[in-house]
């Protein structure tokens, strides 16, 4: 039995047009999904949105004159708000000093620009990462560009329709258990990594960053439930909202 690629989760009327104008339903579940963000699961939106404004501010911190100890300490402290499982975890904490310097390689790519594929595929060859955790370091190493990609993210954007388009992503996804009960974004075999890097690129980053752009221009702003603030939007708020909104109503 093949895994579920798309859902039929969304509210009536929630699409694009174009690839990146958004409806009226679809602006108003971003805006209130991305308002009301919690992670992890149990933690208010304020505490959660603080905890994330927090650790962009140790990443830009880490940043400044990256160093190796320093781009370790993005990595596990990533892999520790991700919910990185406890053994992939454990490898990052005891990285070695050669993995500490591939990971300050990734990253200093992850941060420049035209050579971000080439940092997320360094810290995927790494043990203990995967595709899902590197596309959240990239997230924090540039929030104004970068946008994490999860089963939830990768879901909500699989079933998100485009007028005349079909979907608005077309990731490969996998079953996550011998059950057949929920299903993954596939990153476990070398062709579906491949294929699924290549789309984050090419598909998923450029429609995050058209929505954010076009909810800016409306404009249609979220409030940050750590600052009572209201905000303009970010690929990364984008996929925030994704995220929150399936991960409480989607498909599994």
């Amino acid at each position: 039995m093949p895994p579920p690629n798309d859902a039929p989760s969304l509210p009536a009327g929630a699409h694009l047009t174009g690839g990146c104008i958004s409806s009226a339903p679809l602006v108003q579940l971003l805006v209130t999904a991305r308002s009301g963000y919690p992670w992890p699961r149990g933690t208010s939106a304020s505490a959660s949105q603080l905890i994330i404004s927090r650790l962009e501010a140790t990443v830009s911190h880490c940043l400044t004159g990256l160093n190796s100890i320093a781009a370790n300490q993005i990595v596990v402290d990533v892999s520790r708000w991700a919910g990185n499982n406890a053994k992939s975890h454990a490898l990052l904490v005891r990285a070695t000093p050669a993995q500490q310097a591939a990971m300050q390689a990734a990253i200093t790519d992850l941060v420049t620009p035209g050579r971000e594929h080439f940092g997320i595929d360094a810290l995927c060859a790494l043990p203990g990462i995967s595709l899902v955790i590197a596309s959240k370091i990239f997230r924090f190493c540039a929030p104004q560009v970068g946008a994490a990609v999860d089963r939830h993210a990768s879901y909500f954007f699989n079933s998100l329709p485009v007028v005349g388009r079909g979907m608005a992503t077309t990731f490969r996804r996998e079953w996550s258990n011998g059950r057949h009960t929920s299903s993954r974004l596939a990153t476990f075999s070398p062709r579906s990594y491949a294929d699924n890097r290549d789309h984050y690129f090419q598909s998923y980053l450029p429609v995050r960053g058209c929505i954010a752009n076009a909810l800016n221009a409306m404009p249609a702003q979220y409030n940050c439930a750590a600052t009572n603030r209201m905000m303009n939007w970010t690929p990364a708020d984008v996929e925030m909202a994704a995220y929150s909104w399936w991960a409480c109503n989607g498909a599994r």
